[in-house]
């Protein structure tokens, strides 16, 4: 007798799909039987003209929680990422206080066990002591991440830039504890540099006039070899975050040619939506402003993925509230927006629209950021043995996100009224238990685990 028999989809194993049952004991993957077999099972989910993926993995969200609950928290967030597939989520150090000592880092943590829906790890901030670091590493976070624009979460516009000095010491720290350390290149005087030309055209610095000429190729490109040579001095495994403008995917190519880097990655709403264009409908409550940019090369992002490139795709899930944003001040308004709701539904829909293969949306969602982390096969994989973790997907729906969806996030906000969908993630299982079915959450907070490497 089994807990959860999963019926009649297509599984994936080892870079293909077969038709097999998935069964289900406890928290883990207890056999996979050929259709014919017969079994029992308490619960069945037939999963008829589905696939069966590995659960998705987000690596690049923001919870808000502790500290900005009045944004988004660990229940409503990760709620949200259940409602599009994602079994795992590691938010990023933009919380109050920043996760820079053990304290901090373990108030986040104590957060998540608190009130998550799906599993988590909480990503630390290398920018306190050398101790410090070392106590976060041994608690058990997958890595670090600097924000290269300030020394501190949660930020204004108008800081000023992070100390290289400071950032290439905190590569060596990482690195003593081998752990990765990823960064958001930044460059303050292309920043500024934006500001001073829309003034010295005699506007203002509203966001239509300023946001364009933010986080260009050369900002971004310019700022990523500096912090190439400095991972390499430091013997640190730099992990290259952001990467979505020509010269950066070029940059991260050459490295990864060369055996001096080995872990990329991208951000969905980059290739989903151009940022660039101005999307600030209140009626139909559309918000998307993020600060970074300047229109990114699709075809670029899309090359990099196909060919091994970029490993893996994150959310940059970073919730506003609608009243935080102010279009006519860009110095001086919150950025970010709410994506986990879709952020699982748009990578299966990308399939459809020809962009990669269902093989390779597998190894961007789940199977690289594991291997990367330490985390495979127990996440990652569809293998008996390991956690029943699944992201089901009805590959032939047809839909339309509109401003009437049920979403999940606190800000109740939707970024792609009006986007035609091709694929859906129908059940989202996390440890054996379906959390979401047909676009229904239901489980209650302080499910999801704290999961560090065994």
């Amino acid at each position: 007798m089994y807990d959860l028999v999963i019926k009649n989809g297509l599984v994936y194993q080892d870079k293909n799909f077969y038709p097999l049952n998935v069964c289900i004991k406890g928290e883990k993957i207890a056999a996979l039987l050929a259709p014919d077999v017969e079994v029992e099972a308490e619960k069945v989910l037939d999963a008829s003209g589905k696939h069966i993926l590995p659960g998705f993995i987000d690596p690049h969200c923001h919870m808000r929680d502790p500290g900005l609950t009045q944004k988004e928290d660990f229940y409503t967030g990760t709620c949200a990422a259940a409602h599009s597939g994602i079994t795992m989520i590691m938010p990023q150090p933009n919380t109050k206080p920043v996760p820079s000592t053990l304290d901090a880092y373990m108030e986040q943590v104590n957060a998540g066990k608190e009130k998550a829906v799906v599993d988590f790890n909480p990503i630390g901030s290398p920018l306190g002591t050398a101790e410090d670091v070392e106590q976060i590493a041994n608690a058990g976070t997958m890595w670090f991440k600097i924000f290269e624009k300030v020394a501190t979460y949660p930020y204004n516009t108008t800081a000023g830039t992070l100390d290289t000095h400071k950032i290439f010491e905190a590569f060596q720290n990482c690195a003593a504890n081998g752990k990765y350390c990823s960064v958001h290149p930044f460059d303050k005087y292309f920043f500024d540099a934006a500001v001073e030309k829309v003034k010295a055209e005699g506007k203002e610095v509203t966001l239509r006039n300023v946001r364009h000429l933010w986080y260009s190729d050369e900002e971004m490109t310019g700022a990523a070899y500096q912090l190439s040579y400095y991972a390499k001095k430091a013997g640190l495994n730099w992990y290259a975050m952001h990467c979505w403008m020509p010269g950066y995917i070029d940059l991260v190519r050459m490295l990864k040619a060369r055996g001096e880097m080995k872990i990329v990655s991208s951000c969905e709403y980059m290739p989903a939506i151009n940022a660039s264009d101005e999307i600030w409908d209140i009626e139909n409550q559309r918000f998307i402003y993020i600060n970074h940019d300047a229109a990114p090369d699709l075809d670029k992002i899309w090359e990099g993925i196909q060919d091994g490139t970029i490993d893996m795709m994150g959310s940059d899930h970073a919730p506003c509230k609608p009243e935080e944003y102010n279009p006519d001040d860009a110095l001086h308004t919150s950025a970010g927006f709410a994506m986990l709701d879709y952020y699982g539904h748009l990578l299966v829909s990308h399939v459809n629209e020809g962009h990669y293969s269902l093989q390779r949306l597998v190894e961007i969602t789940s199977e690289n950021c594991a291997k990367t982390f330490g985390l495979y096969p127990r996440k990652g994989s569809n293998i008996v043995g390991t956690d029943a973790d699944f992201t089901v997907v009805d590959m032939n729906e047809e839909w339309e996100i509109t401003k009437d969806d049920n979403v999940y996030t606190k800000t109740q906000t939707i970024p792609y009224v009006g986007r035609k969908m091709h694929g859906k993630v129908t059940q989202t299982i996390v440890r054996g238990r379906i959390v979401m079915s047909d676009g229904v959450v239901d489980c209650e907070p302080g499910y999801g685990k704290y999961i560090t490497v065994e």
